[in-house]
C-alpha cells in the first residue's frame, strides 16, 4: 500500500473525520480511532433508526467508514499515542486541540470544524444542513415558489472529510522534507460554499452576472417514464441539447437559439417540460436510457440504495463487495491504482477492541536534504488535457501547491467551460474568455493549444509527456485511446509518469463508453434520490460530484506521486466518476442492505419562512435533532421574528440555526473574510476579482493560494512549445497557419 506504515490517530467524530480516516485507510495508513467512554456517537446512528436491526450493535455508516480500523478509549495513554502519530485528526471545538497539547506534536495535525479557526464565529457549532443556509447552498435549490430545499445524503460532511485527507496528505509531503510539524486547519463551511454551489460569487460578478437569487432545478432532470421510473438526462453544453433534440425527433427545435441555454430552457420551463416528457413517458425507464445513450446524450436510470448495485456496469466492475464482519453491501475505496493493489479490508472495530495493544513508539524524523518550500509540489510537471470542471478541479490544487500545470485545448475543442459565459457572443466575440466558472478552475495554469486531430499536434503531445511527471484526462475511454495515449502508450513514453484518468464509467465494462456528466453521477448513485420535496420528484444537487470527485484526484495524484517517490514507479490513477460518488452515497445501499430500509427524500424539513418577508425569501434553517420545538409551533414561531433575531435566540439556547444567504452574497460572510477565503485575482479581460481559495489553512503556508490567473486560449503555446520542445518561430508560424495551434476557437460547442 502507499501510505503502508503510516500511523493515523483519529480523535474526531462524526462524518467529516471518519471519511478523512477511511480514505487514508484505502491508500495504507494504519488507522486507531480514540473514542470517548460512550464512544462515537456515530455508532448509535442510523438515518432510519435501525441500528441493531440486523443484530449488530453498531450502525452500518460506522462500520463503513471504519473498516479496517483499531479502536481504544481515549485515557493517559493519548499523548503517547499522538507523539507516536504521524498525522492527527480532530474535530473538537476550535481551540480545545490546542489546549489539550495535541496541535504541533505529530508531523501533521488536521482540525475539522464547521466554520474553522479565526474569525468571528469560529467557535458556532454549525450543523451541515444548517450550513447549507449559510453557504448559499440552500439559496439555490429547489422551486421558487415552494420553500428552499436542503440538499440530501449529507454530502458537506462527506466532501469536508475529503478535502481533509487532501490536506493531510499534502501536508505529509512536506513536513516529511521539512521536519517541522503543521497544522492543516479544515473548514466545513468553506468546503460547501466550494462545491454544493458553482462559484455563485464570481458568476454573479463576472460581465453579464446579475446578483440575484434565485432557486432552480435542471432542465431536462430527472424525467418520469412509462414503467413509473425516472431517467435522469443531463444537458450541460448545446451539443447535448442538439443531440437530445435528434433522440426526441425534435429536429425541427435546433435552430432555437433560446433553448439551446440553459437559462433559455429555465425560463421556458412549461415548453421544455411538455416536450422532454411527452417523450419520456412513451418508452420505459430502460429504453429511454438506450435512445438517449445512441445519441451520446449523458442519461441513467435514477438510482438508489436498492438499484445501485445492480447496474451491470458497477456489478461487472465490482464495485460493491460485501462488509467484512457483517455481509452488507457496501462500495470498494474509489482509487484504483494499477502499481498497488486493494487494502485487504477487515471488520470495523468494537469499542475499545485494541486497548490492550502497545502503543508504537515515537519515531525519529530527520529533515530531508530536499526539502520544499510553501508549495509542496514545486518542482512537479503536469499535462492536464482535462476539461469541463472536476478534471481541471483536480489539478487546479496541483497549481495551487506549486507544480506547473499546462492545460491542453484545441482551436476545433477548446475546454467546454470556456461556453458557460453569461456574456454572448454577438455582445463580445472575445466570451469565451469570460467564464466564471473556467476562471475559477483554472487558475495558475499555463494554456496551450494542440490539435491531436493532426499528426504534427500529436506529435507534439507525445513529446511533451515525455517532459512532465502527471498526465491527467477525463474524456470517455474512447478519446484518449483512439489518439493512441491510453496507459500502455504513455507508459512507453515516459515510464515513471502518473498517469490520472477521470471516465465516467470507468476503462472497462458495458457502459465504458458512454458519456456522464456530474449530474449524471448525481442521479444515478441517490444523491438526488434523497433530495426533493415530500410526495415530489427527485432533484439532483446540481454539480457537487465535479469538484467532489476533483478533490479525491487530487489525493490519489498526492498519493501516486508519494509511491514515486518511493519506488521510481509511475503508475495508471483510475478514478471513475460513478465510482467515487457512489463512495459517498454508501450509507443508502448500507442501509436497505443490512436493515431492508430505502432511504427517502429528505424534503424542506428544518427551513422556516421568516417575518420581514416582503420579496418571500427571508428563511432560516434550523437544525432539527437539536430542536425541541414541534415544527408547526416553530414555523409560527420563526414567521414572527427576522432570520437574524431568530438564528441569535436560537443560538443562545444552543440550537444550531443560521439564516439563509443568497449564494452570491458570500462574498460579505464576515468568517470566510477573516479567514481570507476569497483571493483578489487580476485577468486581463474581466478585470479584478475575488476567487474562492480552499478550504484548508496550512501553518507552513502558502498564505495566498493564487498568484496568476487562468490563461487565455492558446497564450503560453508559443513559450512552452519554445522551452520544452526547442521549436523555432518558424516551426510556430507553421503550426499556426495550419491551425494546429492559435488563440481564437474555430467553433463552440
Amino acid at each position: 500500500m502507499i501510505y503502508d506504515g503510516l500511523q493515523v490517530v483519529d480523535l474526531s467524530i462524526g462524518i467529516a473525520g471518519g471519511y478523512c480516516s477511511k480514505l487514508l485507510t484505502d491508500l495504507g495508513a494504519e488507522v486507531t480511532k480514540v473514542e470517548p467512554p460512550g464512544g462515537d456517537p456515530l455508532r448509535r446512528y442510523s438515518a432510519s433508526g435501525s441500528v441493531g436491526r440486523d443484530g449488530d450493535p453498531d450502525g452500518v455508516l460506522f462500520r463503513y467508514l471504519h473498516t479496517s480500523q483499531r479502536s481504544v478509549l481515549g485515557d493517559a495513554s493519548l499523548e503517547g499515542r499522538v507523539r507516536a502519530a504521524d498525522v492527527v485528526i480532530e474535530s473538537f471545538v476550535p481551540g480545545a486541540a490546542e489546549a489539550m497539547g495535541i496541535v504541533g506534536v505529530a508531523p501533521v495535525t488536521v482540525s475539522i470544524s464547521p466554520l474553522g479557526r479565526g474569525g468571528p464565529d469560529s467557535e458556532l457549532m454549525l450543523t451541515e444542513a444548517v450550513l447549507q443556509a449559510r453557504s448559499g447552498s440552500l439559496s439555490n435549490h429547489g422551486h421558487m415558489d415552494r420553500a428552499p430545499l436542503t440538499v440530501g445524503g449529507r454530502l458537506g460532511e462527506y466532501v469536508t472529510g475529503a478535502f481533509a485527507a487532501l490536506g493531510a496528505m499534502t501536508a505529509w509531503r512536506r513536513a516529511t522534507r521539512t521536519g517541522e510539524p503543521e497544522h492543516v486547519d479544515v473548514s466545513m463551511l468553506e468546503a460547501m460554499q466550494l462545491t454544493l454551489v458553482t462559484a455563485p460569487t464570481l458568476m454573479a460578478r463576472f460581465p453579464g452576472g446579475r446578483k440575484l437569487a434565485f432557486r432552480w432545478v435542471m432542465l431536462p432532470g430527472n424525467e418520469p417514464t412509462r414503467d413509473g421510473q425516472y431517467v435522469g438526462i443531463t444537458a450541460v453544453t448545446k451539443t447535448n441539447w442538439l443531440s437530445l433534440l435528434r433522440a426526441i425527433g425534435r429536429d425541427d427545435l435546433a435552430g432555437d437559439e433560446e433553448l439551446a441555454t440553459m437559462l433559455g430552457r429555465f425560463v421556458r420551463a412549461k415548453e421544455v417540460n411538455e416536450i422532454v416528457r411527452g417523450w419520456t413517458m412513451q418508452f420505459d425507464a430502460d429504453e429511454v436510457v438506450e435512445r438517449c445513450a445512441a445519441e451520446r446524450v449523458p442519461a441513467a436510470a435514477l438510482g438508489n440504495g436498492l438499484t445501485l448495485p445492480e447496474f451491470e456496469q458497477l456489478v461487472e466492475r465490482d464495485v460493491f463487495v460485501r462488509q467484512p464482519g457483517a455481509g452488507f453491501l457496501r462500495p470498494r475505496a474509489p482509487f484504483r491504482f494499477s502499481r498497488v493493489p486493494d487494502r485487504e479490508m477487515t471488520p470495523a472495530p468494537r469499542l475499545g477492541e485494541h486497548a490492550v495493544d502497545p502503543i508504537p513508539a515515537a519515531r525519529q524524523r530527520a529533515r530531508r536534504p530536499d526539502a520544499d518550500g510553501d508549495r509542496p509540489l514545486a518542482g512537479i510537471t503536469v499535462l492536464d488535457f482535462t476539461a469541463f470542471w472536476s478534471g481541471p478541479y483536480a489539478t487546479s490544487w496541483l497549481s495551487a501547491m506549486g507544480a506547473e500545470v499546462i492545460k491542453v485545448e484545441s482551436l476545433q475543442r477548446p475546454d467546454g467551460i470556456r461556453f458557460s459565459a453569461a456574456v454572448k457572443p454577438k455582445d463580445d466575440p472575445r466570451y469565451y474568455e469570460q467564464s466564471a466558472l473556467f476562471a475559477a478552475t483554472n487558475l495558475g495554469k499555463l494554456g496551450i493549444t494542440l490539435d491531436l486531430g493532426q499528426p504534427e499536434g500529436l506529435d507534439l503531445a507525445r513529446r511533451l509527456i515525455g517532459t512532465v511527471d502527471v498526465v491527467c484526462e477525463n474524456f470517455t475511454p474512447r478519446v484518449m485511446d483512439g489518439f493512441g495515449l491510453d496507459d500502455a502508450a504513455v507508459r512507453a513514453i515516459k515510464p515513471d509518469v502518473v498517469y490520472l484518468r477521470l471516465p465516467a464509467f470507468g476503462l472497462t465494462g458495458p457502459w465504458r463508453d458512454r458519456p456522464g456528466f456530474a449530474q449524471t453521477m448525481e442521479q444515478m448513485t441517490g444523491m438526488a434520490w434523497v433530495t426533493g420535496y415530500e410526495g415530489g420528484p427527485p432533484i439532483i444537487p446540481g454539480g457537487f460530484v465535479d469538484p467532489a470527485v476533483g478533490v479525491h484526484a487530487a489525493l490519489a495524484v498526492v498519493a501516486a506521486l508519494e509511491h514515486r517517490d518511493r519506488t521510481g514507479e509511475g503508475q495508471l490513477v483510475e478514478m471513475p466518476m460513478i465510482e467515487v460518488a457512489a463512495s459517498m452515497t454508501a450509507e443508502q445501499v448500507a442501509e436497505q442492505s443490512a436493515y431492508g430500509v430505502l432511504l427517502e427524500r429528505r424534503g424542506d424539513g428544518g427551513v422556516y419562512r421568516c417575518a420581514d418577508d416582503e420579496d418571500g425569501e427571508r428563511w432560516i434553517a434550523v437544525d432539527l435533532d437539536g430542536d425541541p420545538m414541534a415544527s408547526d409551533a416553530r414555523a409560527t414561531w420563526c414567521g414572527e421574528r427576522s432570520p437574524e433575531e431568530a438564528a441569535r435566540e436560537l443560538l443562545s439556547d444552543g440550537i444550531a440555526a443560521a439564516p439563509m444567504v443568497a449564494a452570491y452574497a458570500a462574498l460579505d460572510d464576515p468568517q470566510l473574510q477573516a479567514r481570507g477565503f476569497f483571493e483578489p485575482v487580476e485577468h486581463p479581460v474581466v478585470g479584478e476579482h475575488d476567487y474562492p481559495g480552499w478550504p484548508m489553512r496550512f501553518s507552513a503556508g502558502p498564505r495566498r493560494y493564487w498568484r496568476e490567473p487562468a490563461p487565455l486560449l492558446g497564450q503560453h503555446t508559443d513559450d512552452v512549445l519554445r522551452d520544452r520542445l526547442g521549436l523555432t518561430d518558424t516551426d510556430l508560424a507553421d503550426l499556426r497557419a495550419k491551425h494546429v495551434i492559435g488563440t481564437e476557437p474555430l467553433g463552440t460547442v
